[in-house]
């Protein structure tokens, strides 16, 4: 898949813009706050439907009511319109003309960032690295988001009942239907993770250039599979899960274990092995995606400032070899080694020129 033009209306700092995109290499350029990471993000808006850092109304430009960014998607000739648009902290999405729900939108476009935050990941709490693990499996299945909105709500209904203290039976009732989703989330994660894992190794020793070894582990906080297990286990918490008010057990404390020499990167890996990890992590998601033929976008914000120049040339050697369509952000035209097939953008207060190869 390729996105064929992009145009934004109002979206941060862009009045308006309209794209077409090189089929390859998209290299963004200019200095900081000229908009470079806007336009990595409107393209993540338009395939998430989710800001990269920012509430929806912040994607807003400066005193204008509404903001909107639309893609033409090109899928082996077939061309899909994707449209969304934000206005008064409310979201319309829309699919080849018509609005559509969170549901229905997915599919077409799929994007995986990179961005030099993504690296307080390793030594940020479990949620950072659950939603890093939760957004690559829907990236693969979209379908999968359905799983994480239901399994969200009936927690939220458990919580509120046992803050309410509302009678066993009740708390039963929906006990059930979030053990279900429960279920199905921890078996998601799980496969993902395994078949995530030995690309990973393979990427984060091709990065390092060393013998070091790193693994990659889903820890649940709930030995629990089946949907019975689940409930039998909350049963058994109630009474302190009444006292505390919240669920203590479930996917929504669940865990991604990255180790390097068998010690917690959290706690023991160096700056460059947590880049590395984290590079790793992305070109292990990318394989695995092509190798069920879907080809993602790649969205790379300045990631070559985040690199040392060893492990900066494997990263490049890594982005010849990938068929697909990349946008790179940087200060410097000259940062980035790539000069067939691309085509290069200067940014400037809100405006993109072409600006050749």
């Amino acid at each position: 898949m390729q996105l064929d033009r992009l145009a934004l209306k109002d979206f941060r700092g862009f009045t308006a813009l309209d794209l077409q995109p090189h089929p390859r290499f998209n290299v963004l350029w200019g200095e900081n706050a000229s908009g470079k990471t806007n336009l990595l993000e409107a393209i993540f808006w338009l395939a998430t439907l989710r800001p990269i850092r920012a509430r929806l109304r912040e994607l807003v430009r400066f005193e204008q009511p509404a903001a909107s960014a639309e893609g033409w998607i090109n899928q082996d000739g077939l061309i899909h319109h994707l449209a969304v648009e934000t206005q008064g902290g409310e979201r319309i999405a829309k699919r080849e003309g018509k609005r559509v729900d969170v549901a229905d939108y997915f599919g077409a476009l799929a994007v995986i960032l990179f961005t030099p935050e993504d690296v307080l990941i390793i030594r940020g709490p479990p949620a950072d690295r659950r939603r890093l693990l939760d957004r690559a499996i829907f990236t693969r299945r979209p379908a999968y988001l359905s799983d994480v909105i239901h399994f969200k709500r009936a927690l939220d209904a458990r919580n509120r009942l046992l803050k309410e203290g509302a009678a066993d039976a009740h708390l039963e009732a929906f006990e059930i239907s979030l053990a279900a989703y429960s279920a199905r989330l921890v078996a998601a994660r799980q496969a993902y993770v395994e078949a995530l894992a030995p690309r990973f190794q393979v990427a984060f020793s091709a990065i390092m250039g060393e013998e070091i070894e790193a693994t990659l582990r889903y820890r649940p906080s709930l030995e629990a599979e089946a949907p019975a297990a689940f409930e039998a286990a909350w049963r058994e918490d109630r009474p302190r899960d009444r006292q505390r008010g919240f669920t203590q057990r479930g996917p929504q404390l669940d865990d991604l274990s990255l180790r390097v020499q068998d010690r917690p990167a959290r706690a023991f890996a160096s700056q460059g092995q947590q880049r590395a990890l984290i590079l790793a992590l992305k070109i292990a998601e990318i394989d695995l995606l092509q190798a069920l033929a879907r080809r993602p976008v790649l969205l790379l914000d300045d990631v070559s400032s985040e690199l040392d120049p060893r492990r900066s040339a494997r990263l490049f050697d890594f982005l010849a070899a990938f068929e697909g369509q990349v946008f790179i952000t940087t200060t410097d035209r000259a940062f980035i080694p790539i000069t067939s097939d691309a085509q290069s953008w200067r940014l400037s207060h809100g405006e993109v020129r072409h600006s050749g190869g």
